[in-house]
């Protein structure tokens, strides 16, 4: 399973990145007619991945099963609801190993769809609600942070693999950084050894994906847990008693959509979506069913209840009723319509192999790279212009911000489509591999700017994670070749230096 994910907020992206069949070496594609799954109804589909969850291997579950497999395991937690009992001593063990003192907040250290999830959280339980979820490696939103949350009282780190680049360095540098009141740091991941790790599965199964990590692993039901306290319980059972209706009306919706060509389809957001709930849908369109098919290469956008841009598939979620348990049931429902729409067109659920494109450079020594020079921010959108003036095949441009210094005001963002004439989308930070490198890289009309930070020097803790973030800019330029740019915003320090030479 790939579960690594870097960080930031939502960009002013419109129509989603769609695909032209490219694909890493060795990347699933997919094989006959949704492996028999294509032709059902979507009460008979519903079944078959009931009955799979439930443990069956026989007719169409056979093939819900081995379409959800990723990391050498079946990747079904997302289906079934374990029980309110089982959960709730999971949660309570959790609590205890972690020994919050009260009033303080517990980081989540984390990237993607975990983090996401937990953004949403607080935007409908409250910012000062008692989790604060960090996903970035950059000093400088490290710090604020931090700042601004107070001194931490736990740690909880999220990774199934225990393995993600992001996950690890965020481990080690922010405890580090945070020093000795920190807290206890806590791993929820595949393996369960407690009281330093604790599984992602409420059943200690093996069964869950970042992908479609919400509303169903403990990585989303702690948080809920520490910051809705008793009222999780009532909206937990609620939900139980309505997810099979929910999954049915997915799975109803899915086949209604084509499953193969090339769909746009728009995920409209409740009227109340904030950032971490549209991030949240965007990475889970764009992971669950984007570069892994030739057959099939939809574009997945997150549209708002007022955009009418035309889609051949809209999935409407505006109707959804504010606070967590509107939270839970959208969640559940738009998981279960891309897991059920990318099981018709027999495309692996919970696997994301283009990313190994950039992951693998990582593996590699560290080979920092500088990159063109741009002498302000308000500079890129011309820059931009001037690298695709001649490249007429590059038809979409997507803006990757990793460099925190480098502000781009509204302005800026939505000057990039002005001036380059392309559809653009701009995301801050590196939580774009995590949402969108994935659809990307198999689009090979797409064009990256990649704005990188610079080089740390130094040993300090931040200095580390800087490091561990340019790293991840300089391999995602250099996996997507030359249709990417990398750039560094000058900074008034290099043009006091400049002035000073001169």
């Amino acid at each position: 399973m790939n579960d690594a994910k870097p960080t930031g907020q939502a960009g002013t992206g419109q129509a989603g990145a769609g695909l032209d069949g490219a694909r890493p070496t060795g990347a699933p594609v997919a094989g006959q007619a949704g492996a028999g799954l294509d032709g059902l109804d979507g009460d008979t589909l519903w079944t078959a991945v009931l009955a799979a969850a439930a443990g069956s291997r026989a007719g169409p579950a056979a093939s819900v099963a081995r379409l959800c497999e990723g990391g050498g395991s079946t990747r079904l937690g997302w289906v079934r609801p374990p029980g309110r009992h089982l959960v709730e001593q999971n949660l309570t063990e959790i609590q205890a190993a972690l020994a919050v003192p009260e009033g303080r907040p517990v980081v989540l250290l984390g990237t993607g769809g975990w983090t996401f999830a937990v953004q949403a959280l607080r935007e409908v339980l409250g910012p000062d609600s008692g989790v604060v979820p960090m996903d970035s490696l950059c000093p400088a939103a490290i710090r604020a942070t931090l700042n601004d949350a107070g001194p931490p009282g736990a740690y909880v780190a999220v990774s199934a693999s225990r393995s993600t680049m992001e996950a690890v360095r965020l481990a080690e540098c922010v405890p580090a950084f945070a020093g000795a009141e920190g807290g206890r740091l806590v791993w929820l991941s595949d393996q369960a050894t407690p009281p330093s790790a604790f599984a992602l599965s409420p059943r200690h199964l093996r069964d869950q994906t970042a992908i479609i990590g919400a509303p169903l692993s403990t990585a989303f039901l702690l948080p809920a847990a520490i910051m809705a306290g008793a009222r999780l319980a009532a909206v937990y059972t609620g939900f139980v008693r309505r997810y099979r209706l929910l999954g049915l009306r997915a799975a109803r919706e899915a086949v209604e959509a084509p499953a193969d060509g090339a769909p746009d389809i728009h995920i409209v957001a409740p009227r109340w979506a904030g950032p971490g709930l549209r991030l949240w849908l965007l990475q889970l369109g764009r992971q669950a069913l984007c570069g892994k098919s030739d057959r099939f290469r939809p574009a997945i956008a997150v549209v708002g209840p007022d955009e009418d841009a035309p889609a051949t598939v809209r999935l409407d979620l505006s109707a959804a009723e504010p606070g967590l348990a509107g939270l839970v049931d959208t969640m559940y429902l738009a998981g279960a319509f891309a897991a059920c729409l990318a099981l018709r067109a027999g495309v692996p659920v919970a696997e994301e192999c283009n990313v190994h494109a950039y992951k693998d450079l990582l593996r590699g020594p560290a080979t920092p790279e500088a990159g063109s020079r741009a002498p302000t921010a308000r500079a890129l959108p011309d820059a931009a212009a001037d690298w695709l003036a001649d490249r007429p095949e590059l038809t979409r441009l997507h803006v990757v911000r990793y460099d925190s210094a480098a502000e781009l005001p509204d302005a800026v963002r939505v000057r990039f489509a002005a001036v380059t004439r392309r559809p653009c989308e701009v995301h801050d930070g590196s939580a774009w591999n995590h949402h969108s490198f994935q659809a990307v890289y198999a689009d090979r009309s797409a064009a990256v700017l990649v704005l990188a930070p610079p080089e740390p020097a130094g040993d300090l803790p931040l200095a580390e994670a800087a490091r561990a973030q340019h790293r991840i800019a300089v391999a995602t330029h250099r996996s997507l070749a030359d249709r990417s740019r990398l750039i560094r915003v000058q900074r008034e320090e290099d043009r006091c230096e400049g002035d000073r030479r001169g």
